[in-house]
């Protein structure tokens, strides 16, 4: 790959960080490995970074990729269904997103969730 100036700067940082710490959660070592091969367009460049989801929110979003509601959820989980919406706030705050379409697709952009 050939790259010059500002971004060769910017492909080293990102090659810096990957190497240097072998404890990067997997979604920002994707995040990095996307911006290596192509810069982030300025929508993008916008998108907050993904804090790690808990176990059992990766487990409701999971869920909500299967398209079952909230009342479902929380059975399926032995939760209330308080909780489960609860868990989902968390979850949209950061996955940065409004809807539960949009937490599944930018979970399984990131890898986050599979179906």
């Amino acid at each position: 790959m050939f790259v010059s100036g500002r971004a060769a700067d910017d492909v080293e940082a990102l090659r810096r960080r990957l190497a240097a710490d072998p404890h990067i959660e997997i979604v920002d070592r994707l995040e990095l490995a996307e911006a290596m091969i192509s810069p982030p367009s300025p929508a993008r460049r916008q998108e907050p970074l993904i804090e790690a989801l808990t176990a059992r929110e990766h487990d409701v979003l999971a869920l909500v990729a299967d398209g079952l509601p909230n009342r479902e959820i929380a059975q399926a989980l032995g939760i209330s269904e308080h909780t489960v919406k609860f868990h989902l706030a968390s979850i949209f705050g950061k996955l940065g997103v409004s809807t539960r379409t949009e937490a599944v697709q930018r979970g399984l952009r990131l890898g986050v969730i599979e179906i």
